[in-house]
């Protein structure tokens, strides 16, 4: 707004050194008319100027804005791929982890299975010993049941009858 009212006050001064200089009105109107037309013809050229520059500017920033879309799409192209690979190595990776526990868990099968039948061995060989004792036990028990039978029944029946005969020839 300064350069303006600088502008106003300049061409009052110039119609008054134009007065004073003898010229007329109208000739004074006439070169003040044209010299503002000259300073439109400048402000438009100026202003065309602007316009030029702000659609070049335009211009340039859709350039930008376009480099920068296809980097981004390119950035996420390339963040897909890796999440790909990445996807694909640990879905590689759990499918070893996968054969690996499986076989562990077939080796943990045989182990118990050899110590199950280790085991079963031994159970049957204690059972075998423990059959053998008890059958050699039972055995003693039987020999010392025949022979207190075959020693003892007679000895057992004398007995009874002693007693038994005196008892019954008291009845008859």
């Amino acid at each position: 707004m300064a350069n303006l009212a600088y502008k106003i006050y300049r061409t009052e001064d110039l119609r008054d050194e134009f007065i004073e200089k003898g010229f007329s009105e109208e000739a004074i109107d006439f070169i003040l008319f044209h010299n503002g037309n000259y300073n439109f013809e400048v402000l438009r050229e100026k202003m065309s100027s602007l316009e030029q520059q702000i659609i070049n500017l335009e211009g340039n920033l859709k350039k930008d804005i376009d480099f920068v879309k296809v980097e981004f799409k390119r950035d996420i192209f390339d963040l897909d791929v890796k999440i790909d690979n990445v996807k694909n190595e640990l879905n590689i990776k759990i499918d070893n982890l996968e054969k690996n526990l499986q076989k562990d868990i077939s080796n943990l099968e045989r182990n118990l299975l050899k110590e199950i039948q280790s085991n079963n061995a031994i159970l049957k060989e204690e059972i075998k010993s423990n059959n053998a004792m008890l059958l050699e036990k039972l055995n003693i028990g039987n020999r010392m049941l025949n022979i207190i039978t075959v020693v003892g029944l007679p000895i057992i029946i004398s007995i009874i009858a002693s007693i038994l005969i005196p008892l019954i020839s008291k009845f008859f």
